[in-house]
């Protein structure tokens, strides 16, 4: 794990928000994230990944510069010397944003994956997200052998206050205008920093050309959206250039 970007005044996890326009390049939300046949990393460590990129309606536009131009600021605090790397991206369409959100999490006990055991009296029992999982067939193996100690965990994109299927996820945020809620991580490298922006609430404002209908997750969302974390609409002010171990 990284080092967490906090604020200084309360020692509270830094969140930020950001609008702006999710770019096709490396969209990566399906089920299975940024995993793919023959890389050097398992299915285990796939991540959602998705960039933003600044949306065309002027006020929008006038605000996503101003706001990549303080974590610009925000990683000349954190990171004095080198290189930053991984969170703002520069591009020939102008400055992305690179957002991640891991897929699988460690769970708490470990789950028996024979018949017998999962019908043992207080067995630990896989939750219904996990064991429902979209996973496409070529990572069925690898799958079946890390969901009896890992849960999945569904990116946080909401779209009219419903959560998304993850099946149509990387569908409807492609090119779609949204507001994004995160928090910053930080590791110092050698010569360089690398910075991660970690999607916590993902909501779509506005839908790009391409999408599908019947999409959502939840038909009455409200408890999803109370889990969500409370977020601060933070102006990324020097307050934030400091970190702890996440």
């Amino acid at each position: 794990m990284g080092l967490e970007v906090i604020n200084k005044s309360d020692l509270s996890p830094f969140i930020a928000t950001i609008v702006g326009r999710v770019s096709p390049y490396h969209l990566k939300c399906t089920p299975s994230g940024n995993h793919f046949t023959g890389g050097m990393s398992p299915l285990a460590k796939a991540k959602y990944q998705f960039n933003i990129t600044c949306p065309t309606d002027h006020e929008l536009l006038a605000d996503y510069l101003a706001r990549v131009h303080n974590l610009e600021i925000l990683q000349e605090e954190v990171g004095k010397m080198g290189n930053h790397k991984n969170m703002v991206i520069n591009d020939y369409t102008g400055k992305m944003i690179r957002f991640v959100k891991i897929i699988f999490t460690v769970c708490e006990h470990i789950i028996p994956d024979s018949p017998h055991g999962e019908a043992a009296e207080n067995t630990p029992k896989m939750d219904d997200e996990t064991k429902n999982w979209p996973i496409l067939d070529e990572f069925a193996h690898d799958f079946d052998r890390l969901k009896y100690s890992m849960a999945a965990e569904l990116l946080p994109l909401y779209h009219e206050g419903h959560l998304v299927e993850p099946r149509h996820a990387n569908q409807i945020i492609n090119s779609a205008i949204v507001e994004v809620q995160f928090s910053i991580q930080h590791w110092c490298i050698k010569d360089f920093h690398s910075f991660q922006a970690t999607a916590q609430k993902v909501t779509v404002l506005r839908l790009g050309p391409v999408h599908i209908p019947s999409n959502y997750k939840h038909a009455n969302p409200e408890a999803d959206l109370e889990e969500q974390p409370k977020t601060k609409k933070t102006r990324y002010n020097a307050e934030a250039g400091s970190s702890k171990d996440g």
